[in-house]
């Protein structure tokens, strides 16, 4: 699941530390880029929800064979303060082409999937894009130290 290492994101992002051994954090972080964000759409399309093991998109409901684009944002969020930041990139590149490429700019839909249907306009969690400033800024200020 895209999202399956949620708290640990919250943790990061409001500073209360490890919740998870880290090496398993990162190991988690790069398989989601690989299997829900690199083979789905060409890697072009921001992370799926569900992935089964095989690498096929999980259609057991609307819901695991989509993209949430604030998922894909918060889940970018979370792999560039963990230092994997062209993944991250990668990750939140794919929505950002599929909502704003596709001209819905501001009608920003929680949901769309593979064939480009969507759901949802004007939907709030997309918002979680600011997220990803706020990961550069505490990569620079550890990097500042």
């Amino acid at each position: 699941m895209a999202d399956q290492l949620a708290g640990q994101w919250y943790a990061d992002a409001t500073g209360l530390g490890e919740l998870l051994p880290a090496d398993r954090v990162d190991e988690a972080l790069r398989t989601i880029h690989d299997f829900n964000v690199r083979r789905f759409g060409g890697g072009r399309m921001g992370a799926v929800n569900g992935m089964r093991p095989d690498g096929s998109v999980d259609g057991s409901s609307e819901q695991s064979a989509e993209v949430w684009v604030g998922t894909t944002y918060a889940l970018a969020a979370f792999m560039i303060g963990r230092g994997l930041v062209d993944e991250g990139w990668e990750t939140a590149r794919g929505a950002a082409e599929v909502t704003y490429g596709r001209g819905l700019w501001f009608r920003t839909p929680e949901a769309y999937d593979a064939d480009g249907n969507f759901r949802a306009s004007l939907y709030l969690r997309p918002l979680a894009i600011w997220a990803i400033e706020e990961a550069l800024r505490r990569r620079r200020a550890v990097a500042a130290w």
